[in-house]
């Protein structure tokens, strides 16, 4: 394996990581939201801000709400509809950054051993 090969495989790897994380970010907004509660800051999550007193159970369930190969259902609730509309475009996005890591893997492996 290159630099170059190991460099974009761990890029890659953490834009999946900084993507998936964020996605769990919104699900916590999403559990705000379905429980009626003001979705607060996509930051709370990370910063661990619980404002309301189930919080700390909603952040450990928003780890694993929408699984990335499972579909997100939509409720028919216009509030609740607009976080699982961007649940979803997160999955889309990593569903690209995965077929990138994929692809580049192709080319990478054929490459040949010693170009020069």
């Amino acid at each position: 394996m290159t630099t170059g090969q190991t460099i974009q495989f761990f890029v890659t790897i953490a834009v999946l990581l900084s993507i998936y994380s964020f996605k769990w970010a919104l699900q916590f907004q999403y559990l705000r939201v379905q429980n009626k509660k003001k979705p607060g800051h996509w930051s709370d999550y990370y910063k661990r801000n619980f404002i309301y007193k189930k919080d700390p159970q909603w952040w450990k369930e928003s780890l694993l709400l929408f699984p990335l190969l499972f579909p997100v259902p939509m409720t028919g609730k216009e509030k609740e509809d607009a976080w699982l509309t961007k649940i979803k475009r997160t999955n889309i996005v990593m569903y690209f950054a995965l077929i990138i890591l994929l692809l580049t893997g192709i080319y990478f492996a054929k490459l040949p051993a010693n170009p020069y």
